[in-house]
């Protein structure tokens, strides 16, 4: 079962290469009707081939047959809508192809799989190999699907779009509703979803031929092959939905939300700080007490919890009142158009008529899932609902029942998930505390008491500041700096780290300068490798007692300013020519 929304927040003229639109013959109801009768002779003329009707072979009828049937139905819209749109203008081409994408490539390659299917069971009769030919055209199904489905809500949206705003194309549609020979009620905005209406038996027709194929079968392999490829093609689907839905939502956030009460900016359609791909989980309208005066537009990521509000009530409720005005007039006029919610709870902002002049304001800043604690129902309400965040208690309603529980359980699973990720990510970044011993035999120490950087490519913005921070790594040990909020591109790290050396010649200090983002990963500003023999002449064997400090007379705090030497470098994988120059000491054991 797909998980499908028909959301898009931007209509977006998407013309694929493998979509260009092939004109046919005009739409002839008769011709459909031969098309129809010649399936009816091919599958009987089949059926004859199956000596014994079992189960096996009644499903693999099914399988051949149901695919005739929807080449017919989607020749038969090719004719029927796509022709006659644009040999009468209905539409612009442009238009067109944001309807229907790759439909017509996406026919050709229904229609190869059919007459295979059908060539091979005139040929083979009951020995056919039902899954060594889908495995062979699945994958390229998957290509076409992928194409088709990408951008299936953007289509759907561009359907709604010139049902409101054209009359030729509503009359057109209306017309060919009522006259749409073979294809049912094909003549409204499920022509689109004829195609993922397909998809989704694919996996159970090749479940009922293989429950039904004997073990020891030659097919038998192939068609649990197939059986994977069909759940692969749908989960590609899936995600392919998934992702363009998410990205027309991410569009419109980053256009309607005004985050200028956050001190860092936000980009939705960006990676979290763990890494992962943001995603929105859960959205409705909430309140913060049970006055309903105080709605908020409520957004559950996977990363944060952004509560929103109105920035122009009063202009929002102005178009909200022409829309409404106009829907009515043109109901009264019989138009096509979409019943609306009477209730605003109800209203799928992203959705709705008024989301192009829906402006929303961050009511306080994200908050965020590592820090809450403790979600639980609120006992005195049925609608309430509570959690503790940074020491304090935050209650929240919820339009009803069933939405208090959901947004119950949407929270506790995105902490779930977030604090796996957190705990994942701090793998990584080893702590001070807990640092792996030097494995071999130190003969020395590096002393680093200051870090200083230049022309860091940080912008400097109004609202925003920067929090650079510093790594450094030596010899399996790393110490980390503090973040620096700054406005320029130089700042100063005081700090008192030491590391172990092994070996003077192979050792190197490794320095990784970022800047630290709390919704999104930390951006690299620069880094460099500096091997220790740049910061000293001593070899092994050697050693040369002006650049070299005892260690065994000598303490960190007592350590004279004259001995400590400053060397500058160029940062690499730095867009802005940055240097890093650090104060350092050396000192080998006696």
């Amino acid at each position: 079962k797909f998980n499908i929304h028909y959301i898009s927040q931007e209509y977006i003229i998407r013309k694929e290469s493998s979509s260009q639109m092939i004109k046919s013959q005009s739409f002839d109801p008769e011709e459909v009707k031969l098309d129809n009768t010649k399936i009816q002779q091919d599958s009987s003329g089949s059926l004859n081939n199956l000596v014994n009707i079992t189960p096996k072979n009644i499903a693999v009828i099914e399988l051949i047959t149901s695919e005739q049937r929807f080449v017919n139905d989607m020749k038969s819209i090719l004719k029927t809508y796509i022709t006659p749109m644009l040999e009468n203008k209905i539409l612009s081409s442009s238009h067109i192809d944001a309807l229907f994408l790759n439909w017509p490539s996406l026919t050709r390659t229904h229609e190869k799989l059919a007459n295979t299917l059908i060539t091979a069971l005139k040929t083979d009769g009951e020995q056919i190999s039902i899954g060594k030919i889908l495995c062979q055209f699945i994958p390229e199904l998957i290509a076409e699907y992928e194409v088709y489905f990408r951008f299936h809500p953007t289509a759907m949206k561009c359907f709604r779009e010139q049902l409101h705003i054209s009359p030729k194309f509503r009359a057109f549609m209306q017309k060919t509703k009522e006259h749409s020979y073979g294809i049912g009620t094909m003549g409204d905005a499920n022509i689109l979803t004829l195609p993922l209406q397909r998809i989704a038996k694919y996996p159970f027709m090749i479940y009922q031929i293989l429950k039904n194929s004997s073990n020891d079968s030659d097919d038998f392999d192939q068609l649990h092959n197939s059986l994977k490829k069909a759940d692969e093609l749908r989960e590609t689907i899936n995600n392919a939905i998934d992702e363009e839905i998410n990205r027309t939502k991410f569009e419109w956030l980053q256009k309607h939300v005004d985050c200028t009460k956050i001190y860092e900016t936000i980009i939705f359609n960006s990676l979290t700080h763990f890494g992962d791909q943001r995603k929105l989980i859960h959205y409705n309208h909430i309140r913060l007490t049970k006055s309903t005066n105080n709605l908020f537009y409520a957004m559950l990521f996977n990363d944060f919890l952004l509560l929103t509000r109105t920035k122009r009530p009063l202009i929002t409720k102005f178009f909200r009142i022409i829309n409404h005005t106009m829907f009515h007039q043109c109901r009264q006029q019989n138009e096509s158009f979409p019943k609306q919610s009477i209730r605003q709870s109800d209203i799928d902002w992203f959705d709705s008529p008024d989301a192009n002049y829906l402006y929303l304001i961050v009511y306080k800043k994200p908050i965020m899932l590592h820090e809450i604690q403790n979600v639980q129902l609120l006992e005195n309400d049925s609608t309430g609902f509570q959690f503790d965040y940074r020491g304090r208690q935050l209650t929240l309603f919820a339009n009803s029942i069933n939405e208090r529980f959901l947004w119950i359980k949407c929270i506790n699973d995105a902490i779930h998930i977030c604090s796996q990720r957190r705990l994942l990510t701090s793998m990584f970044r080893t702590p001070e505390s807990n640092l792996n011993p030097v494995v071999c035999r130190p003969i020395g120490k590096v002393f680093l008491r200051e870090i200083n950087a230049m022309n860091l490519p940080i912008t400097s913005m109004q609202k925003n500041g920067n929090n650079p921070y510093c790594i450094i790594e030596m010899n399996n040990c790393q110490r980390q700096t503090t973040p620096v909020h700054c406005d320029t591109s130089k700042l100063q790290w005081n700090i008192s780290f030491q590391f172990f050396i092994c070996d003077i010649n192979k050792d190197i200090i490794k320095c990784f300068i970022y800047n630290r983002s709390k919704y999104t990963t930390d951006r690299l500003l620069g880094s460099v490798d500096i091997p220790l023999t740049l910061l000293t002449e001593r070899r092994i064997q050697q050693e040369d007692s002006s650049s070299a400090y005892s260690l065994a007379t000598s303490n960190f705090s007592e350590m004279s300013s004259l001995n400590w030497k400053t060397r500058t470098l160029y940062l690499q994988h730095s867009s802005n020519n940055s240097q890093i120059s650090i104060k350092y000491l050396v000192c080998f054991n006696e």
